[in-house]
């Protein structure tokens, strides 16, 4: 089974780092689960708690006030680009940018670091099968 996360359609609970530099962003992600490529192919979608953790970690812009909607999303890795659709789960040990725009008032941070590990914390929650054939 494929699974990534749909950064737009999912919600950022908390950013923190400690004062050695690791950190993490927490989500309750909308998450694709398919046989083939989710978010293109027919699946799963459903709810499931995200633990991004940023190795070396720094934070640009205000993350203001958490819970926040994630009105749109990406993740870079090396020179690879995630946009909205973030497979997980995942390692990365390559400089790493993940750049979020929150809501209500579409501010965006941008979360660096020189490595990313992305776990699922809880269980997926079903809420609806998906099938994109009609797009």
């Amino acid at each position: 089974m494929n699974v990534a996360i749909e950064m737009h359609d999912s919600e950022c609970l908390a950013v923190e780092r400690d004062g050695l530099g690791q950190g993490f962003v927490l989500l309750d992600a909308y998450v694709h689960r398919s046989e083939g490529v989710p978010g293109v192919a027919p699946g799963e979608g459903g709810v499931q708690r995200i633990r991004i953790r940023i190795e070396a970690m720094t934070v640009e812009g205000d993350v203001g006030n958490l819970p926040a909607y994630i009105y749109e999303g990406s993740l870079t890795i090396g020179t690879s680009i995630q946009d909205n659709m973030v497979s997980f789960p995942a390692a990365y040990s390559e400089a790493v940018r993940l750049r979020l725009m929150l809501s209500e008032d579409a501010r965006v941070i941008v979360v660096s670091g020189t490595g990313v590990a992305i776990e699922p914390e809880g269980a997926f929650q079903f809420v609806e099968s998906v099938d994109f054939s009609g797009r």
